[in-house]
C-alpha cells in the first residue's frame, strides 16, 4: 500500500511581490497547503491574488498564527522585529525569513520567470504551428509570400524584410515579396546567383545567418542593401526535402544583435514557409498543365475560349477594343506526309515559339487545334491587328524551317484571319466566326496572306 504524501501547512507573512510570487508558484503544489497570508496593506499584490484564489488573508499576522497546525512560516517582509515576534508566537513552526527568505524568494522568482518564458515560447510555437497550417492551406502565391514576410518581421520585431524564390533552371533569385523598403529597392526583381557571393553562401547554409552589422561582415557584398540603409539582418535559407526554395530575410536599419530565440523562431517559420511555397508551386504547375497544350506549351482550346469570354466582358465594361487572330499553317498535311509527323510536330513547336515571341505579354496565344493557332489581343483595334498580323506572317515566312523548300510556295507559310470587337462582332462567338471567315478568305485567295473582317456591327 503506497504511503500517503504529507501536506505542509504554510503561512505567508508579507503580501508584497515576494508573497505574490510564493502564492503564484505554490498554489497548485499538492504537497503544500497555504493556510493564509498577512500584510498590513490589504491591496498589496499578494493580498489581491489571495482574494482571487480564495485564500484566507488578514492585516494582522497574529490572527493568522492562532492556528496550532501551521508547520512552516515564510516571512518575506524583511522586517527584523516581525521575524523575532514570529519565532515567539509560533514556536512549533519552522520560520524562514531574512536572507533565507530573500534567497528562496529570488529562487522562486527565477523559477516563475523560467516557467513564464516556457509558456510564452509554447504559445509562440503554437501560433507558428497554426500559421504553418494556414500557409500550407494557401493556394494564392502572392498572398502566401506577403503573409510569410509579415509574420517574419513581426516575430523578430524588425522593420523590414523580403522573400526571394530560387529558380533552379535559370540559376536566378526572384524577389517575391518585400516590406518596409523603398520602391527603388523593390525594382531589382531578379539577379543571378554568383558563385562565392553572399546569396550563394546563404543558400549553402542549413541554419539562419545572423549579421549584427553588415559593415563589419567581410562576406557582405550587396550594394543595393547598403544604399537602402540596411545595417543588420537575419537570412534564413528555405529548404525542403533537400531542395532549395529561396531565402527569407528580416532587416533592421541599425546594428543589432539578434537573440537565439529570434533566430530559432525564424528558422521554424522558414521550415513551414518552404513547405507551403513548394505546395503552391506544385498546385500552380498542375493548373498550368490543365490549361496548356502539351506539345507547344501554348494555352489550349478550352482555356482560349474561357479567356476570350473574359476579355470580351472586360472590353465591354471599359469600352475598349479587342482583336482576335486565327492562324493556320499552309499545306501542313503535305508537310506531314512528306517529312513525317515528328518533323511536323517540330514545325508546330517552332510556330508556337514564334507566335509567343512576337506577341505582347498581355496577349493570349493558344493552339486552337491541329495546325491552327489563335491570338487574343486586348485593347487592340482592327488597324493595329492587321499591322501585327502582317509582321507575324512575314516573320514565319522568313523563318528557316527544315525542308521548307519542299512546300508548294518553296517555304513554310501561314494564313491569318483577323476580326475586332466591337467593329466586326458583338459576342465571343461572333468574333471567332468573323476571324474564321477572314482566315478562309486568306486561304481561298492563295494563302500566305492576311485578311481582316469587313463586317460592320450595327
Amino acid at each position: 500500500m503506497p504511503l500517503k504524501k504529507h501536506t505542509v501547512k504554510l503561512a505567508i507573512i508579507g503580501g508584497g511581490h515576494g508573497g505574490r510570487a510564493l502564492l503564484d508558484l505554490l498554489y497548485d503544489d499538492p504537497t503544500v497547503e497555504i493556510v493564509g497570508i498577512a500584510d498590513l496593506n490589504p491591496k498589496a499584490p499578494g493580498m489581491t491574488l489571495a482574494r482571487r484564489l480564495k485564500i484566507p488573508r488578514t492585516t494582522d499576522y497574529r490572527k493568522l498564527l492562532q492556528s496550532n497546525d501551521i508547520e512552516l512560516i515564510m516571512d518575506v517582509t524583511g522586517n527584523l522585529k516581525v521575524r523575532r515576534e514570529l519565532a515567539q508566537t509560533a514556536p512549533k513552526a519552522e520560520v524562514i525569513g531574512g536572507h533565507s527568505a530573500r534567497f528562496m524568494w529570488e529562487m522562486i522568482e527565477a523559477r516563475i520567470k523560467s516557467r513564464n518564458e516556457i509558456e510564452r515560447l509554447l504559445l509562440e510555437y503554437q501560433s507558428l504551428y497554426d500559421l504553418g497550417l494556414k500557409l500550407t492551406a494557401s493556394e494564392n502565391p502572392e498572398k502566401l509570400y506577403n503573409t510569410i514576410v509579415d509574420y517574419a518581421t513581426s516575430l523578430t520585431n524588425t522593420p523590414a524584410g523580403s522573400l526571394t524564390i530560387f529558380e533552379e533552371k535559370k540559376g536566378e533569385m526572384f524577389l517575391a515579396a518585400v516590406k518596409g523598403v523603398s520602391l527603388q529597392f523593390s525594382k531589382q526583381t531578379r539577379w543571378k546567383v554568383r558563385q562565392g557571393g553572399l546569396t550563394s553562401h546563404i543558400l549553402n547554409q542549413d541554419e539562419p545567418l545572423a549579421i549584427q552589422d553588415v559593415r563589419h561582415y567581410e562576406r557582405f557584398d550587396n550594394p543595393i542593401m547598403l544604399r537602402e540603409g540596411i545595417r543588420s539582418l537575419i537570412a534564413s535559407p528555405l529548404k525542403t526535402e533537400g531542395r532549395i526554395v529561396g531565402i527569407l530575410y528580416v532587416d533592421d536599419f541599425r546594428p543589432r544583435p539578434y537573440t537565439a530565440r529570434e533566430i530559432s523562431l525564424l528558422s521554424l517559420l522558414s521550415t513551414f514557409a518552404a513547405m507551403a511555397i513548394e505546395k503552391t508551386k506544385l498546385l500552380e504547375s498542375t493548373r498550368i498543365l490543365a490549361i496548356t497544350d502539351e506539345l507547344t506549351g501554348l494555352y489550349n482550346h478550352r482555356h482560349f475560349r474561357q479567356q476570350l469570354n473574359l476579355e470580351i466582358s472586360r472590353a465591354e465594361r471599359y469600352r475598349r477594343s479587342l482583336s482576335l487572330m486565327m492562324i493556320d499553317i499552309d499545306y501542313f498535311k503535305q508537310y506531314n506526309d512528306t517529312n513525317g509527323h515528328l518533323k511536323g510536330n517540330e514545325v508546330l513547336k517552332d510556330v508556337g515559339r514564334l507566335l509567343r515571341t512576337m506577341s505582347r505579354e498581355v496577349d493570349i496565344v493558344a493552339r486552337y487545334g491541329g495546325e491552327e493557332f489563335a491570338i487574343i489581343m486586348p485593347e487592340t483595334e482592327r488597324r493595329k491587328a492587321r499591322a501585327f498580323s502582317e509582321r507575324l506572317r512575314k516573320k514565319i515566312a522568313d523563318h528557316p524551317f527544315e525542308n521548307a523548300r519542299k512546300q508548294p510556295n518553296k517555304k513554310l507559310t501561314v494564313s491569318i484571319g483577323a476580326a475586332a470587337y466591337p467593329e466586326n462582332a458583338s459576342t465571343a462567338f461572333d468574333l471567332i466566326e468573323q476571324a474564321d471567315r477572314a482566315l478562309y478568305e486568306a486561304k481561298r485567295s492563295g494563302r500566305n496572306l492576311v485578311c481582316v473582317s469587313n463586317r460592320k456591327v450595327k
